[in-house]
């Protein structure tokens, strides 16, 4: 879960993005929290994996939103937080919004915790959840790799396969190998 710490709030001629405001302060509207707060941040690789974000304030989980996207927000690298609101009945919610930070502070504005709402199922299909933010347990994207090529009879009748339904050059060779595509 991407967590973003909140500064003071102020306001300033619009810039190039449409902003005018930043930060938080008491009273703000969540659709306020949000304009003012999902901003342009220096976001690393990870923040594209994260369902939700968390805005905090003094300590305190301001706001949480349901990731859709992540987008440039210029050509410094920074990057603006898209998506939707989240109200109370919602579980994310209900579970972070009002109480403490589930981070501790930081220079950072920018954190990430591990969260229960961030799990899935992993993708191999064995039915456990993964760790926050990814597709599969660590090794279990090997497992259902080697799981499918067995059910197709082995590696040489897994590739004779993948070559015939994979879409390719008609003049393309597999190295070292004289299976045509």
């Amino acid at each position: 879960m991407l967590t973003i710490a909140l500064g003071n709030y102020r306001t300033f001629l619009e810039d190039e993005y449409g902003n005018c405001t930043a930060g938080w302060r008491p009273g703000l509207t969540d659709e306020e929290v949000y304009a003012a707060g999902r901003g342009r941040w220096r976001l690393g690789t990870r923040a594209d994996r994260e369902r939700y974000a968390l805005f905090t304030a003094k300590g305190i989980v301001v706001l949480a939103v349901e990731i859709d996207n992540i987008t440039a927000a210029g050509l410094d690298g920074r990057r603006t937080v898209n998506g939707t609101i989240l109200k109370s009945g919602d579980p994310v919610y209900d579970a972070y919004v009002g109480g403490d930070a589930p981070v501790g502070k930081s220079q950072n504005p920018v954190q990430y915790v591990d969260s229960p709402f961030d799990r899935t199922l992993c993708a191999c299909g064995c039915g456990s959840q993964t760790p926050s933010g990814r597709n599969f347990i660590a090794g279990h994207d090997q497992r259902a790799i080697h799981d499918r090529i067995a059910k197709v009879g082995g590696v040489v009748p897994f590739l004779e396969w993948f070559d015939k339904t994979w879409p390719r050059p008609a003049d393309a060779t597999c190295p070292g190998s004289s299976i045509r595509g």
